[in-house]
């Protein structure tokens, strides 16, 4: 009873204190209002430590010089316990709840209690400006939550850009959060958004270690993600073995972002290599030793990293100047652009319509187009796959490809010379090997892998610092020429004014001519025999399945002779071909015997008298034919003496495509004081024998 009476006298002395006492301990001189005794009742005189029931407490905070008093969550609980039934509101919470450890966090200027861990206190404060007047903070907050500072206050190290998710950013109006959601100025993100501070959910939209329903909230379209090769959580159920993380229960993102605490941008979950830059992300796991290993990058595809876009490209998001990645052509959230063609759960080989692609390489080649418009010039062209023998091709092989994927691969350089042998013929004989199509190249081609001297510097394959000829040395697969053909399904007919040459040789042959300048001196003679569609070299030479390799000699049917320079001359010199006006009886030297080659016989000041075997020139002993005496692209040997016009004019002993004087020769050395007879009736076979 006397502790009773005790503490009704003390309360009975305090309601009829005058409020001037009450400010005896304002420092300032500004009167303490009633409300304040509410939680500070012992800053009162009349309270005497001896006899009040107050427990004393050891506070570390002090307000204007003295200790506040019960500076303890079990204070804000007296009232917001729901006991009473007013206004004030309840707060149950798992997440700030009262007594909770300081973990991940660095304090800046934030109380704690007496134990040192987080109380109600820590971020409300009941000295703060009402909400009304300037400067006011709702409700009772020590710092502002938008732009969340109130909450970076505590967790600083989960705001470095793009190792956490971004804050002030706006979300689209198309989101699925749920309406009570607290967004920042203009609706960007803030800390609460995804955290409330007050309530038993850690995380809106987290159930359990699934994340789903808050990440696609705001990031639906990437959930195209799933079922994927990158869904970690459905393809790595179709691997054998242990391999990759482990992954059950865990949302289709979680394997490569994580929300806060990045190891790279993009919230990025792996380690990345600096030295492989944006790549790094893609790379780390298509490697030798990664997740993707059957799809490794091998670095000698597609040029990336360092590689910047020449144009802008508005179609894949690239402004000139930007650097080529692998995201330049690839989605990784998305299995096929358009959503038209079926996934399953299976690890699908992918195809020019999938393979996380931005844009199909289809038969109209959308992707490579894209950026590179100029090689379109190919699509009404015979390398187009919509072209009747590609289709037939397609049709026996039994698979698919698109505009560009037939020849190129972005990931394995099939042109990559590493290996020492010619890219460009083994990539071109992939289809022209004499068993896919008519325009194959099976025997007797201009040479290759031989050094060249270009006027225009045509390109070739390198091997040991050198340039050497190739498939790309005359064509450009890209670039047909002139069209005569105008079906876009007919194989077409090339010659020399078209067939992906990369100099036109028509109507003069400056392709030819880019290498062989010399050969110019065969123009306007009569072994010019330009027509509408034939430059002044092709009636004699063609680059591929020519009847000799040596001069990659075009023709002679069944033309007679006893080497195939003579039966190539009499293919023209015979009564019924082109040279028919210029018949030779009688041709052949005798081929009992070898001729020494003037280089053998270390003589003369002059070695243009070639002797010739079976397979070519001879630098030894070989025959005479008519390329012995007779260049067919000179007319004559004399400097500035040179056929004039078109005109057939007869020859003599200084032009008739003679290579020498006639008393320059050789033949003294065997004939004696009979040669000149000889030589003057060389083609007459009655004469030359009387003689």
């Amino acid at each position: 009873m006397k502790i009773f009476f005790k503490l009704m006298s003390v309360l009975i002395f305090l309601i009829g204190l005058p409020s001037v006492m009450l400010g005896q301990h304002n420092p300032d001189g500004r009167k303490v209002s009633l409300e304040c005794v509410t939680c500070h009742v012992s800053w009162h005189d009349a309270v005497n430590s001896k006899v009040s029931l107050l427990p004393e407490v050891d506070a570390p905070i002090q307000l204007q010089g003295i200790p506040a008093r019960i500076p303890m969550a079990a204070m804000c609980f007296t009232c917001h316990d729901g006991t009473v039934k007013d206004s004030r509101q309840i707060f149950s919470s798992n997440n700030h709840k009262p007594g909770m450890q300081v973990q991940h966090a660095d304090l800046q200027g934030m109380p704690l209690d007496k134990n040192g861990n987080i109380y109600c206190g820590t971020c409300h404060t009941p000295h703060s400006l009402k909400p009304d007047r300037i400067g006011g903070l709702a409700p009772f907050l020590r710092k502002e939550k938008i732009n969340s500072a109130l909450c970076l206050s505590c967790h600083s190290t989960q705001s470095k850009d793009h190792l956490n998710h971004p804050l002030k950013v706006k979300v689209g109006a198309g989101n699925k959060m749920a309406k009570n959601t607290f967004w920042g100025k203009d609706g960007t993100i803030e800390c609460m958004t995804c955290h409330p501070i007050h309530g038993t959910q850690a995380v809106t939209g987290v159930q359990g270690n699934d994340r789903s329903e808050l990440c696609s909230s705001c990031h639906e379209a990437y959930f195209k993600i799933k079922l994927t090769d990158h869904d970690l959580t459905s393809s790595l159920k179709n691997k054998s073995g242990t391999i990759g993380p482990e992954l059950g229960g865990k949302d289709p993102c979680v394997a490569c972002h994580v929300s806060h605490g990045a190891k790279a941008k993009h919230m990025w979950a792996m380690e990345i290599d600096p030295k492989l830059g944006e790549n790094g992300y893609c790379i780390g796991c298509h490697s030798n030793d990664g997740l993707g290993r059957a799809k490794v990058y091998s670095h000698v595809g597609h040029p990336v990293s360092g590689n910047p876009a020449k144009q802008n490209v508005p179609a894949l998001g690239i402004k000139m100047g930007d650097e080529l990645l692998c995201k330049t052509c690839h989605d990784p959230h998305q299995w096929e652009f358009s959503q038209k063609h079926g996934l399953s759960t299976a690890n699908e080989e992918g195809t020019e319509y999938t393979s996380f692609l931005r844009l199909p390489d289809d038969a109209q080649g959308q992707l490579c187009v894209t950026c590179h418009q100029n090689q379109s010039t190919m699509f009404s062209s015979d390398h187009s796959v919509s072209r009747e023998g590609f289709q037939q091709f397609f049709r026996e092989s039994n698979t698919l490809h698109g505009q560009c994927t037939v020849c190129h691969d972005s990931h394995t350089d099939a042109l990559n010379s590493s290996t020492g042998g010619d890219p460009y013929a083994l990539l071109c004989l992939r289809c022209h090997d004499g068993e896919h199509f008519p325009t194959s190249v099976v025997h007797n081609n201009h040479p290759m892998g031989v050094p060249f001297k270009s006027t225009s510097k045509l390109g070739g394959y390198k091997k040991d610092g050198q340039t050497l000829l190739s498939c790309n040395t005359c064509h450009d697969p890209h670039k047909w020429g002139k069209t005569v053909e105008p079906s876009k399904t007919a194989d077409l007919k090339g010659d020399d004014r078209n067939s992906f040459l990369n100099i036109s040789n028509w109507p003069e042959p400056k392709l030819c001519l880019d290498c062989h300048s010399k050969k110019a001196t065969v123009l306007k003679t009569d072994h010019d025999l330009s027509d509408p569609s034939r430059s002044a070299c092709s009636l004699c030479h063609t680059p591929h399945n020519a009847e000799t390799q040596y001069g990659i000699l075009a023709r002679w049917g069944g033309s007679p002779g006893e080497s195939f320079n003579e039966k190539h001359c009499f293919s023209c010199h015979n009564k019924d071909g082109l040279a028919r006006k210029k018949l030779v009886e009688g041709y052949s030297h005798p081929r009992e015997f070898g001729i020494l080659s003037p280089a053998a016989r270390g003589q003369g000041s002059w070695l243009d008298f070639p002797i010739f075997t079976e397979g070519g020139p001879s630098q030894t002993v070989g025959h005479i034919d008519c390329f012995t005496c007779h260049d067919p692209h000179t007319w004559s040997y004399k400097p500035g003496l040179q056929k004039p016009g078109s005109a057939n004019e007869e020859g003599n002993d200084l032009s008739s495509f003679l290579r020498n004087p006639s008393q320059l020769t050789l033949c003294t050395d065997c004939h004696g004081e009979s040669t000149l007879w000889k030589y003057n009736y060389y083609h007459d076979p009655v004469k030359r024998k009387r003689y």
